[in-house]
């Protein structure tokens, strides 16, 4: 059965977003996700999306919207 053009999936939101980049710790100073590193930037300083600051999460938040994830 062919879906409708019209059809479309629904937007990513900014709650999807935070929710899906929360998973992750990030750099204390570069915002890089930790993933399997044990230092970043010379330092192993990792922290939890919602302890970064402002707009260190609105940048990832914007980031990971325009890459449609």
């Amino acid at each position: 059965m062919a879906c409708s053009k019209a059809y479309r999936k629904n937007p990513m939101t900014r709650q999807d977003a935070i929710k899906d980049l929360s998973h992750d710790d990030y750099c204390c100073y570069c915002a890089e996700t930790k993933g399997s590193k044990y230092t970043c930037c010379h330092e192993n300083h990792f922290v939890p999306f919602e302890d970064l600051y402002e707009e260190d999460k609105e940048a990832l938040i914007e980031e990971y919207l325009s890459e449609g994830k």
